[in-house]
Order: structure tokens, then sequence, then C-alpha cells
């Protein structure tokens, strides 16, 4: 073959791998991590609370258990979370957490609760007192939501 056949070849062969590596698009890397503050005064292990199906009317209540770790003893807010969302699916819904011989709810009425907590390791009972409105009109699916959260009482956060 003549050698000019040859260097056309390789011009066309090269061309269309450098065009397609331009044109052509997609990840060439993926990157995940987590870095775990050392400035972090709490250490949470969570409940996972699965309701199951439910139907209006339906009432009930489920208890679970969490571990929280404090290294500072300072004011602590807990907050139910999405109350809106709740108050369009219950009819009622209440919290009871009972910590370090400590118990109080969390309701609709009543969505966060300041406390005290020394430095140490609590595992904390969570029930959830509940019955599904007759009428229910919020999200009628819900999966791995947060549900309650903890956090210093300074740094107050506002959550519907």
């Amino acid at each position: 073959m003549k050698p000019i056949y040859l260097a056309l070849i390789a011009l066309l062969i090269g061309s269309g791998v450098a065009a397609s590596s331009v044109t052509g698009f997609g990840p060439i890397a993926f990157i995940s991590y987590h870095i775990i503050s050392t400035q972090n005064n709490i250490t949470i292990i969570p409940a996972n609370v699965n309701l199951g199906n439910l139907t209006p009317g339906m009432k009930g209540n489920v208890t679970v258990n969490a571990t929280i770790v404090i290294t500072k003893t300072d004011n602590y807010t807990i907050m139910l979370l999405h109350v809106e969302k709740l108050k369009k699916d219950f009819s009622k819904f209440v919290v009871e957490i009972m910590m370090e011989g400590q118990t109080f709810n969390l309701s609709e009425e009543h969505p966060s609760k300041v406390l005290q907590i020394q430095n140490g390791t609590y595992n904390a009972m969570i029930t959830i007192y509940y019955k599904v409105s007759l009428n229910p009109k919020g999200d009628l699916n819900v999966s791995n939501e947060p549900l309650l959260i903890i956090h210093p009482a300074e740094h107050e956060v506002k959550h519907d």
C-alpha cells in the first residue's frame, strides 16, 4: 500500500479517536467520603421507625431506641420535624422520649424541648403514639425521613 494512503488512514483514525474523546461525555472518576468533625458535641446512633402500612382511622404505638453520646455538658434542643406534614396525615401524633430518668412529650402543639444534658452516653427510648386521620391529605408514602433532631440550644434552626 502506498505510504500516502497509510498516512491518510492513520490521520483519520487519530482524528476519530480525538473527536470521540472531545465530544464524548461521562464521568471518569467518582468520589465519596465523610469527614467526621472532631469539634462535634454529639454522636448519634439513630432509631429507625417504620409504621408500616396504615389505613385511615388506624391507631397504635411503636417504641424504638436511639443512642446519644454527648461530649460537652450544655443545653440541647430536641425537635420534632415536619409538623405540618404530620398534621395532614395524623389526628394524633405524640412522641414520648424517656432519657436518663426524664420523660417528655413532643407533639404538633409542642414540637421542641430544651434540656440541659451532661456529657455521657444516653439511651433514648422513643415511643410514638399515633392515630391516622380519617381523610389524610399529606404525603401518603414516607420513607427514611428525619423525624427528630438534637442540636445545641444556641444553634436554633427553623424546620417546618
